[in-house]
């Protein structure tokens, strides 16, 4: 009988053999490790982080972006540091050793996904400081029991999370994407979700009019005389106008002024609502900002619309002047701002 020699004493174990199901768990830091190489070489900024929620599931892995990535932006990667230290229980601003952290008690949302090959695996949504998590210490499974997303939530997710909810929830959006159209869809989904959510007629008002879903926080700030932005920093403007959802707006080189045009825009949509204008008050709509589109945004709008069912079709040579004008014609018909 043949003796093999071995040491695998510096590889990471990948606990349990059963995957986990999508649901709520207490769990705990399994390790923390800082990146700044990817396992093809590429340069990141990161936290790999693998949390436990017991001997007999597989690991669960999530990445955390940064300061130091070179693709870091606060308003896109921010908030999952930030509900990371939250989850930690450590202050908002201070030196992270991860050392300290392995151990730590945790509460983890699953949900459902799949690897390169195509095969289950959970992935971690949200992490939480420790908590209740049922009464009699199981699972919460998260088509059952799971507690619906709230409007307050659901701000605080990049549009890259929410396109993956409503992905998740087979949620089709008409006309452009925008942070505000995706949370009123995501409550309707759920049944309402709050108290005080929104119907879908009001969805859309909220969508086109700049107003309705808006933290009473971000009104405050919301003018729609342009000067008061004028000592506002660049990246102050990118963010605000993100929580706002009106970033996407932004094409080509995203400027101070585009930043505040696109602001005052919502301003004055949100002024005029509240003044009773908008549809059927015989007030004409918010001009669009088409002319300042590079060709290859307004390309790109015309397929995505042509996806979502529209009909736009240019004869000829497809010059700038005629698809603005094919968009426009459109948005007589789906309104889609």
């Amino acid at each position: 009988m043949a003796t093999v020699k071995y040491d695998v004493s510096n590889v990471e174990a990948g606990g349990g053999g059963e995957p986990v199901q999508p649901g709520l768990y207490k769990g705990k830091i399994n390790s923390v490790n800082v990146r700044d190489k990817k396992a093809d070489g590429g340069a990141v900024g990161d936290l790999e982080i693998t949390v436990s929620v017991g001997e007999e599931y597989a690991l669960l892995w999530t990445y955390i972006k940064l300061p130091t990535d070179p693709n870091y932006n606060e308003a896109a990667h921010g908030w999952k540091l930030r509900e990371f230290t939250d989850a930690m229980k450590l202050p908002a601003k201070g030196n992270l050793d991860t050392q300290k952290l392995i151990g730590k008690p945790v509460n983890v949302k699953v949900v459902a996904d799949t690897n390169l090959d195509g095969e289950y695996r959970g992935r971690v949504k949200n992490l939480f400081a420790p908590g209740k998590v049922e009464e009699d210490g199981e699972d919460i499974p998260e088509a059952d029991g799971d507690e619906p997303l709230t409007e307050a939530e659901l701000k605080e997710w990049s549009n890259d999370d929410l396109k993956e909810e409503l992905e998740a929830r087979e949620i089709e959006l008409t006309g452009r994407f925008s942070a505000q159209k995706a949370i009123a869809a995501i409550i309707e989904d759920q049944g309402g979700g709050e108290a005080e959510a929104e119907t879908e007629a009001e969805a859309d008002d909220a969508d086109a009019n700049g107003a309705g879903i808006l933290d009473p926080e971000l009104m405050e700030d919301l003018r729609t005389d342009a000067t008061f932005y004028d000592d506002w920093e660049v990246a102050d403007l990118e963010n605000y106008a993100t929580e706002l959802g009106v970033a996407g707006n932004v094409s080509g080189r995203k400027t101070k002024a585009k930043w505040i045009t696109e602001i005052v825009k919502l301003a004055e949509n949100a002024e005029a609502l509240q003044n009773g204008a908008g549809e059927g008050s015989g007030e004409e709509s918010e001009p669009d900002d088409y002319d300042e589109w590079d060709e290859s945004d307004l390309t790109d709008e015309i397929t995505t619309r042509n996806e979502q069912g529209a009909e736009i079709d240019i004869k000829g040579r497809k010059t700038k002047a005629k698809m603005i004008d094919a968009l426009r014609a459109d948005d007589k018909v789906a309104n889609p701002f």
